[in-house]
């Protein structure tokens, strides 16, 4: 998807787009590294978008690791079909989660990825999302999104991290990643 058709879905749809570009490579980097890739045996991707979160996760995890991921936005979804066509991929919202995971035949999921536009939602959909992501997570797994440095100022960035502290028992945050557009973080939150 180009840069200009990304930009022409935020304008359609800011609440659920977040951003008027791709996340950079850098930072799908950064919000794969460290979180036990290698060692999962089920792993959940949110958000897709173009896929370059999906690129890296493919490059890292095992052969035999049960992977599959969930984008709402339809021209995302369709685009995403085309780019990755042997990766599962539902269209749908990411609170219905565990019905997903049941039709997978995943007992509990290891990693969940995330590029969902948090500080877009309001506080009762951030809830439902993180409560959803946490019925399926096994005991110690890892559920990694990403901010934008304003979020560490603005209100609803504010917002996000004191939820994240609310739902997960350990929260570590990364260095900032100055190459992408504009500047990022990664949450790494265990349960």
């Amino acid at each position: 998807m180009s840069a200009v058709k990304f930009l022409k879905n935020f304008i359609k749809s800011p609440g659920t787009i977040g951003a008027i570009l791709p996340s950079s490579p850098f930072l799908a980097k950064l919000i794969t590294s460290d979180i036990g890739l290698k060692k999962a045996s089920a792993i959940i991707e949110l958000g897709p978008g173009t896929g370059v979160f999906t690129s890296h996760v493919l490059n890292i995890k095992r052969a035999d690791s049960k992977f599959f991921v969930v984008e709402l936005n339809r021209e995302f979804y369709d685009t995403f079909k085309q780019k990755f066509p042997s990766v599962k991929i539902y269209n749908e919202n990411a609170t219905k989660l565990s019905a997903m995971v049941k039709l997978e035949k995943i007992d509990s999921v290891d990693v969940i990825i995330c590029g969902l536009p948090w500080a877009s939602f309001p506080a009762q959909l951030q809830d439902d999302l993180l409560n959803a992501i946490l019925d399926v997570l096994g005991p110690g797994a890892c559920f990694t999104t990403f901010a934008y440095l304003q979020g560490l100022i603005l209100p609803a960035g504010i917002r996000f991290k004191k939820t994240l502290k609310k739902h997960f028992s350990s929260i570590k945050i990364s260095r900032i990643e100055w190459r992408n557009l504009p500047p990022a973080f990664v949450y790494r939150c265990y349960k």
